[in-house]
C-alpha cells in the first residue's frame, strides 16, 4: 500500500475532474486492501471512497475529507486461471486485461466488452454492459471485504442481485469488491475467432461512434427501459416507436433524446454536451464539477417538462 496526503482526485478520476483528498491509499493487491483499512481504522477516518478509473464518476471539486481507495493492477497481473473455465481477478485488475487474458486460455464470454475502459471491482458494482451484454452474465462469485463488520464475505451471482447498471454491491456502501470470479466458456479455434471478431469491432464502433477525444463518464444518464416510461415518451413522439422496437430492443436510447431535445453541442464552462454521441458530457476545458451538473440539471429539467418524468441519471455523482 503507498499513501498519498493531499492528493488531487482529477488526476486519477478518468474525468480528470475532483478536488484534493485528505489521503488516496493507493491498493494493488488484496495484502494492499487490508493495510489499507487498517490505516482507516488507526486514523479513525469516517469518509471512505473507492475508485478504479473512476469511469463512471462525476467527484465534487470541494476538499475530500476522508480516505480514498484507489484500486490499481500491480506490475504482475493478479489473474489466475484455476479449472472448468473459472477465471479468479483482483478488483482493480482492467476489464480489458482480463479479456486478453481469456483469449490466451480459449475462453470467451467477456468479447462484448471490447474497448471499455475500467477495472474488475467497478464494473461488478455497477453491472457494466455493452451491446446486449452484461458483466452478470459472466461472474459466478464474488469475494468482498464489509467495512462494518470488518469480515471477508463470499456472495454468488444471485447475491449479487444484478439489474441495470446496479447491484447488491453498489447499493452497500460497505461492501468493498476484493476478487472476482468469473465462468467463462472453453472456445474452439472458429468460436475464438468469431469472440475475438466481435471484440474488435466493439472497439472500432466505439472510435466512430463515441466521443474519445476529451475525458468523460461515459454514459450519463440509463437508458429508459422501464415499458410504463417508454410508452410516455411514444406518446409524446410515435415517430421512433418502430426505432424502438426494432434498434432499441424496446428501449429508447438517451443519447438520441438528448439530441432531439436540442443539447447536443451545447456547452456550460468548460463541459460540452457531445455532438458525436449526446449521452456524453465531455471535459473539454478544464470542465468544473458544477459546469457538469448544471448541463446534467438542464437535461433532466427538459426532459421532465417534456415527458413528464426525470431520467435515471447512470453516472455516479460524490458531492
Amino acid at each position: 500500500m503507498t499513501v498519498f496526503e493531499n492528493f488531487p482526485l482529477s488526476d486519477i478520476i478518468y474525468y480528470g475532474i475532483g478536488g484534493k483528498a485528505r489521503f488516496v491509499l493507493r491498493v494493488q493487491n488484496k495484502k494492499d486492501l487490508l493495510e489499507a483499512l487498517e490505516f482507516i481504522r488507526t486514523k479513525k477516518i469516517k469518509k471512505v471512497l473507492t475508485v478504479g478509473f473512476g469511469s463512471n464518476l462525476l467527484v465534487s471539486d470541494s476538499f475530500f475529507n476522508g480516505a480514498v481507495l484507489w484500486f490499481c493492477r500491480a506490475e504482475f497481473p493478479q489473474i489466475k486461471f484455476l479449472e472448468n473455465g473459472l477465471v479468479k481477478v483482483f478488483a482493480g485488475e482492467n476489464l480489458d486485461d482480463v479479456i486478453q487474458f481469456s483469449f490466451q486460455h480459449n475462453l470467451i464470454g467477456l468479447e462484448w466488452a471490447g474497448g471499455l475502459p475500467g477495472t474488475i471491482g467497478g464494473g461488478i458494482r455497477g453491472n457494466v454492459g455493452a451491446f446486449g451484454g452484461e458483466i452478470k452474465n459472466s461472474i459466478e462469485k464474488v469475494e468482498v471485504f464489509d467495512i462494518i463488520t470488518n469480515e471477508i464475505k463470499v456472495l454468488d451471482n444471485k447475491d449479487l442481485k444484478f439489474s441495470y447498471r446496479n447491484s447488491y454491491v453498489k447499493e452497500n456502501k460497505n461492501l468493498i469488491v476484493v476478487n472476482a470470479f468469473f465462468k467463462l466458456s472453453k472456445a474452439n479455434e472458429k468460436e475464438l475467432a468469431q469472440a475475438k471478431k466481435i471484440y474488435f469491432s466493439h472497439i472500432d464502433y466505439r472510435k466512430k461512434n463515441h466521443p474519445l477525444d476529451y475525458p468523460s463518464c461515459g454514459s450519463v444518464f440509463k437508458n429508459i427501459t422501464d415499458k410504463e416510461n417508454v410508452e410516455r415518451i411514444l406518446n409524446v413522439w410515435p415517430d421512433i416507436k418502430e426505432q424502438t422496437e426494432d434498434k432499441w430492443h424496446g428501449k429508447v436510447a438517451m443519447g438520441y433524446v438528448i439530441n432531439r431535445l436540442g443539447f447536443s453541442g451545447k456547452t456550460y464552462g468548460g463541459a460540452q454536451v457531445a455532438e458525436k454521441h449526446a449521452n456524453y458530457i465531455l471535459n473539454k476545458n478544464n470542465a468544473t464539477f458544477n459546469d457538469v451538473e448544471t448541463l446534467i440539471q438542464e437535461i433532466k429539467d427538459k426532459f421532465n417538462k417534456t415527458f413528464g418524468f426525470y431520467p435515471e441519471v447512470e453516472v455516479e455523482i460524490i458531492s
